[in-house]
């Protein structure tokens, strides 16, 4: 029977197991198979010492070249005291004496501890086709009169809640509100407002303008607490992230949330096309009840102008979904121990030396799960932040590998080994 051509593929006999004799299923194909002489293990250990230790170096130098001040608070401030008194709490902090605090954009950070935002049913409780608008006809001003299938993402975390408009008499029979946005992520949002003052004025990065919304109850002055820009990643901004129009809040939120939760949009204040109404209580109900948070109750205008009548909306709008830093806190954390991009400050607006005041209102409790908080203002290089371990590493490995350089080096002079021909470790010859 005459032999297959070298260039074909022999098929395997029917039934075979045997695999087809092809240059790829038994392992023929060309590959480069090193031989690990002494002079070859030698090089390439110095190579890569040579390399890795001046870069370590660089980093470390980079590193060191960032500045940075820590402020932890969370022993300082308690959640509690913002809901009992209303006061504010402000702590005093001077930076270093050094020029780059003025010469750099400064960027503003806080960092929790204990918080892990990695849990796998954490990370899977968020919509994310709510978030982006796709399932909610955003673009439209229709009524929405059945919470959409998305709400199954969330997974029954922070979804739904009986009405906190009801009554205690009517509380079992009062219908639900949609949490928009919902799931455990959403709800669970850092939400400290942060501050930085000298002297009673504000340094610039906050965005302005929201002291003179109706009720704001900010001072003359007090930059917004939300709605920052420049924060969040693009690609959260301009795709993952859509909130509705005013035509399509007054029809189908119930309630909204206020300044504190990013809506600053003027047209919601403005009173003509919604009203929006004080709730006194957002959690009325029995004692195991827990109401989404809200702060308003929205009102339509009636037909003839005589005054204003509650939507039948089914939603509770509680935050803006293109607040950026509702963005950055749903991108969520790898690591129990992470920081999260809070604000930029401009080049020019700190001092070295100077003194400033932190002011916080503090919401965000982390006695409850053993955590802390800090507010972190640091400077960047090109490597990015503080980073003392990146550089530490690449010297270490580098000079690990210089290391067992050396020791192969003196072992192949002090007691040379004689090396085999090459040639014979193709079997096919």
């Amino acid at each position: 029977q005459p032999s297959m051509p070298p260039t074909a593929t022999a098929a395997a006999p029917h039934g075979s197991r045997r695999p087809i004799d092809s240059a790829f299923k038994q392992q023929k194909l060309k590959a480069w198979q090193p031989i690990l002489t002494p002079k070859y293990v030698i090089s390439c250990f110095t190579i890569i010492g040579a390399v890795f230790i001046p870069i370590g170096v660089a980093i470390m130098m980079a590193s060191k070249d960032v500045l940075e001040v820590v402020i932890s608070y969370g022993g300082t401030c308690k959640a509690d005291r913002y809901r009992k008194t209303g006061l504010p709490c402000v702590i005093p902090f001077t930076l270093s004496n050094n020029d780059g605090w003025n010469s750099r954009d400064v960027y503003v950070y806080y960092q929790l501890d204990n918080f892990y935002q990695n849990h796998r049913r954490y990370v899977q409780s968020r919509a994310a086709r709510q978030l982006s608008g796709d399932d909610m006809n955003i673009d439209t001003s229709g009524v929405i009169s059945s919470a959409f299938a998305t709400l199954s993402d969330c997974q029954q975390f922070a979804d739904k809640y009986t009405d906190p408009g009801t009554t205690s008499k009517d509380f079992a029979t009062a219908p639900s509100v949609y949490n928009y946005p919902c799931g455990l992520v959403a709800a669970s949002m850092f939400n400290d407002t942060i501050y930085i003052d000298r002297g009673g004025v504000h340094v610039e990065g906050w965005k302005t303008g929201c002291d003179t919304l109706p009720g704001s109850g900010l001072a003359p002055g007090t930059p917004c607490p939300r709605n920052a820009e420049g924060v969040a990643w693009p690609s959260d901004v301009d795709k993952k992230f859509r909130s509705p129009g005013v035509g399509w809040i007054s029809k189908n939120c119930r309630y909204v949330g206020g300044i504190d939760d990013g809506f600053i949009d003027p047209a919601l204040y403005a009173g003509e096309k919604v009203l929006l109404q004080p709730v006194a209580n957002c959690t009325l109900g029995p004692s195991d009840f827990t109401g989404p948070r809200c702060k308003y109750r929205v009102h339509l205008p009636r037909a003839d102008g005589s005054g204003f009548d509650p939507n039948h909306g089914i939603y509770n709008c509680w935050h803006n979904l293109t607040d950026q830093d509702f963005m950055v806190w749903m991108r969520v954390a790898a690591l129990p121990s992470f920081r999260k991009l809070f604000r930029k400050i401009p080049s020019g607006q700190l001092h070295g030396g100077a003194s400033y005041n932190l002011t916080i209102i503090d919401r965000f409790p982390v006695e409850p799960f053993g955590g802390s908080k800090s507010v972190v203002l640091s400077t960047v290089s090109w490597i990015g932040g503080k980073n003392d371990f990146l550089g530490t590493a690449y010297v270490a490995v580098g000079a690990i590998c210089v290391a067992l350089a050396l020791v192969f080096l003196v072992a192949h002079l002090v007691s040379p080994r004689k090396l085999g021909d090459p040639a014979y470790l193709d079997f096919n010859k």
